[in-house]
Protein backbone atom coordinates (compact mmCIF):
# COMPACT_ATOMS: atom_id res chain seq x y z
CA UNK A 1 0.00 0.00 0.00
CA UNK A 2 2.84 2.38 0.76
CA UNK A 3 3.96 2.00 -2.85
CA UNK A 4 0.60 3.11 -4.25
CA UNK A 5 -0.74 -0.30 -5.29
CA UNK A 6 -4.24 -0.44 -6.71
CA UNK A 7 -4.54 -4.23 -6.40
CA UNK A 8 -2.73 -6.29 -3.75
CA UNK A 9 -2.74 -10.08 -3.95
CA UNK A 10 -1.87 -12.04 -0.82
CA UNK A 11 -1.95 -15.83 -0.58
CA UNK A 12 -4.08 -15.71 2.57
CA UNK A 13 -6.87 -13.70 0.93
CA UNK A 14 -7.18 -15.43 -2.46
CA UNK A 15 -7.98 -13.73 -5.74
CA UNK A 16 -10.20 -13.76 -8.78
CA UNK A 17 -8.84 -12.78 -12.21
CA UNK A 18 -12.35 -11.60 -13.03
CA UNK A 19 -12.45 -9.24 -10.03
CA UNK A 20 -8.95 -7.91 -10.73
CA UNK A 21 -9.82 -7.30 -14.39
CA UNK A 22 -13.09 -5.58 -13.45
CA UNK A 23 -11.26 -3.23 -11.07
CA UNK A 24 -8.67 -2.36 -13.72
CA UNK A 25 -11.31 -1.72 -16.39
CA UNK A 26 -13.24 0.50 -13.94
CA UNK A 27 -10.07 2.50 -13.21
CA UNK A 28 -9.56 3.06 -16.96
CA UNK A 29 -13.22 4.11 -17.31
CA UNK A 30 -12.58 6.71 -14.58
CA UNK A 31 -9.61 8.12 -16.50
CA UNK A 32 -6.85 6.29 -14.65
CA UNK A 33 -4.75 4.87 -17.50
CA UNK A 34 -2.63 2.52 -15.41
CA UNK A 35 -2.89 0.30 -12.36
CA UNK A 36 -0.25 -1.16 -10.09
CA UNK A 37 -0.84 -4.79 -9.10
CA UNK A 38 1.35 -6.18 -6.32
CA UNK A 39 1.63 -9.98 -6.28
CA UNK A 40 3.02 -11.37 -3.02
CA UNK A 41 5.19 -14.44 -2.89
CA UNK A 42 3.17 -17.58 -2.29
CA UNK A 43 0.23 -16.79 -4.57
CA UNK A 44 -0.99 -20.09 -5.99
CA UNK A 45 -1.25 -20.39 -9.75
CA UNK A 46 -1.82 -23.40 -12.03
CA UNK A 47 1.24 -25.35 -13.11
CA UNK A 48 4.77 -24.31 -12.35
CA UNK A 49 4.42 -20.76 -13.62
CA UNK A 50 5.70 -17.71 -11.81
CA UNK A 51 2.77 -16.04 -10.05
CA UNK A 52 3.42 -12.51 -11.33
CA UNK A 53 3.80 -13.72 -14.92
CA UNK A 54 0.61 -15.80 -14.69
CA UNK A 55 -1.42 -12.91 -13.21
CA UNK A 56 -0.05 -10.50 -15.83
CA UNK A 57 -0.90 -12.80 -18.76
CA UNK A 58 -4.38 -13.58 -17.42
CA UNK A 59 -5.24 -9.91 -16.79
CA UNK A 60 -3.92 -9.04 -20.26
CA UNK A 61 -6.03 -11.81 -21.77
CA UNK A 62 -9.24 -10.82 -19.99
CA UNK A 63 -8.92 -7.02 -20.32
CA UNK A 64 -7.24 -6.83 -23.72
CA UNK A 65 -4.87 -4.26 -22.22
CA UNK A 66 -1.10 -4.34 -22.27
CA UNK A 67 0.39 -5.57 -19.00
CA UNK A 68 4.03 -5.12 -18.07
CA UNK A 69 5.54 -7.26 -15.36
CA UNK A 70 8.30 -5.93 -13.14
CA UNK A 71 9.95 -8.03 -10.45
CA UNK A 72 11.35 -5.61 -7.91
CA UNK A 73 12.94 -8.22 -5.65
CA UNK A 74 15.82 -6.89 -3.61
CA UNK A 75 15.54 -3.43 -5.12
CA UNK A 76 12.20 -2.86 -3.41
CA UNK A 77 13.26 -4.58 -0.20
CA UNK A 78 16.32 -2.37 0.09
CA UNK A 79 16.42 1.33 -0.42
CA UNK A 80 17.82 4.09 1.72
CA UNK A 81 17.24 3.74 5.46
CA UNK A 82 15.18 6.38 7.19
CA UNK A 83 16.24 7.89 10.53
CA UNK A 84 13.76 5.50 12.18
CA UNK A 85 15.43 2.54 10.42
CA UNK A 86 18.87 3.65 11.59
CA UNK A 87 17.75 4.12 15.18
CA UNK A 88 15.93 0.77 15.18
CA UNK A 89 19.05 -0.98 13.88
CA UNK A 90 21.11 0.63 16.66
CA UNK A 91 18.63 -0.40 19.34
CA UNK A 92 18.21 -3.99 18.12
CA UNK A 93 21.93 -4.42 17.45
CA UNK A 94 22.82 -3.08 20.89
CA UNK A 95 20.40 -5.47 22.57
CA UNK A 96 21.70 -8.42 20.53
CA UNK A 97 25.26 -7.51 21.52
CA UNK A 98 24.23 -7.39 25.17
CA UNK A 99 22.65 -10.85 24.91
CA UNK A 100 25.88 -12.21 23.42
CA UNK A 101 28.01 -10.57 26.12
CA UNK A 102 25.75 -12.18 28.75
CA UNK A 103 26.05 -15.53 26.88
CA UNK A 104 22.27 -15.53 26.62
CA UNK A 105 21.94 -17.41 23.31
CA UNK A 106 18.94 -18.87 21.48
CA UNK A 107 16.95 -15.65 21.57
CA UNK A 108 15.55 -13.22 18.99
CA UNK A 109 15.59 -9.48 19.62
CA UNK A 110 12.26 -7.73 19.13
CA UNK A 111 10.23 -4.63 19.87
CA UNK A 112 7.30 -4.94 22.26
CA UNK A 113 5.39 -1.71 22.34
CA UNK A 114 8.24 0.78 22.35
CA UNK A 115 10.71 -1.36 24.33
CA UNK A 116 13.49 -3.55 22.94
CA UNK A 117 13.28 -7.06 24.30
CA UNK A 118 14.01 -10.65 23.30
CA UNK A 119 12.14 -13.92 22.95
CA UNK A 120 13.34 -17.52 22.97
CA UNK A 121 13.54 -18.94 19.44
CA UNK A 122 11.15 -21.68 20.55
CA UNK A 123 8.37 -19.07 20.85
CA UNK A 124 8.78 -17.81 17.28
CA UNK A 125 10.42 -20.53 15.16
CA UNK A 126 8.19 -22.32 12.69
CA UNK A 127 5.21 -20.04 13.26
CA UNK A 128 3.47 -18.10 10.51
CA UNK A 129 1.85 -14.73 10.98
CA UNK A 130 -0.85 -14.66 8.33
CA UNK A 131 -2.74 -11.66 7.02
CA UNK A 132 -6.44 -11.92 7.80
CA UNK A 133 -9.33 -10.06 6.13
CA UNK A 134 -9.84 -8.05 9.32
CA UNK A 135 -6.20 -6.86 9.43
CA UNK A 136 -6.21 -3.09 9.95
CA UNK A 137 -4.20 -2.40 6.77
CA UNK A 138 -6.54 -4.57 4.69
CA UNK A 139 -9.61 -2.85 6.14
CA UNK A 140 -8.18 0.65 5.65
CA UNK A 141 -6.88 -0.24 2.18
CA UNK A 142 -10.35 -1.37 1.13
CA UNK A 143 -11.79 1.91 2.45
CA UNK A 144 -9.29 3.76 0.24
CA UNK A 145 -10.26 1.71 -2.82
CA UNK A 146 -7.46 -0.86 -2.90
CA UNK A 147 -8.58 -4.21 -4.31
CA UNK A 148 -7.31 -7.31 -2.50
CA UNK A 149 -8.27 -9.72 -5.25
CA UNK A 150 -11.79 -10.79 -4.29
Amino acid sequence: MAGGADVILLPELGYSIGKISKVIKERVRKGKPYSIIVVAEGIEVPGKKKAADYIARMVESVTGMEVRETVLGYTQRGGNPSPFDRNLATRLGGHATQLIAERNFGRMVCIRGDKVSSLPFSEVAGKLKLVTPDNELVVQGKRMGVCFGK
